[in-house]
């Protein structure tokens, strides 16, 4: 399973803005985290609707950590971000061109794998993931 780029920003945005007390402008945040600004717009946009940051422009404008999100799941997180979990072309909701899908039970087995993968992020917070980060960028 793989995690589309937009859910990869987001959880480095989260993560950046938990180790920081101040307001941070998109522009700095693109240099420290080596993302573009455009793609740093959507995901902000997506986080402040989200309630997650707070979202203010102007001079003094820029995005900082809603402190109620750092004791927030990544499952949480991962599942308000990620657009869908397609691992095959069978989860599609366009439907399926394979020939096997009437008996197949690949979906049901990959299904399970997925509920799996996001209840094992079900007791693990951004706090938790962000604490060596934090260790890391204060030596």
């Amino acid at each position: 399973m793989r995690l589309t780029d937009h859910t990869d920003y987001t959880l480095r945005v989260l993560m950046y803005l938990n180790q920081s007390n101040a307001n941070i402008t998109l522009t700095e945040l693109s240099h420290a985290l080596k993302i573009s600004r455009n793609n740093l717009i959507k995901v902000s946009h997506q986080l402040a609707k989200l309630d997650y940051i707070y979202s203010s422009r102007g001079r003094n404008g820029g995005i900082s950590l809603n402190p109620k999100t750092k004791s927030i799941s990544l499952k949480e997180i991962i599942s308000n971000t990620e657009e869908s979990f397609h691992i095959a072309e069978c989860f599609s909701k366009k439907g399926s061109t394979c020939t096997f899908v009437s008996g197949c039970k690949l979906q049901k087995s990959l299904s399970k794998a997925l509920h799996a993968f996001l209840n094992s992020l079900a007791d693990t917070t951004l706090d938790e993931v962000t604490t060596f980060y934090k260790r890391q960028t204060s030596q």
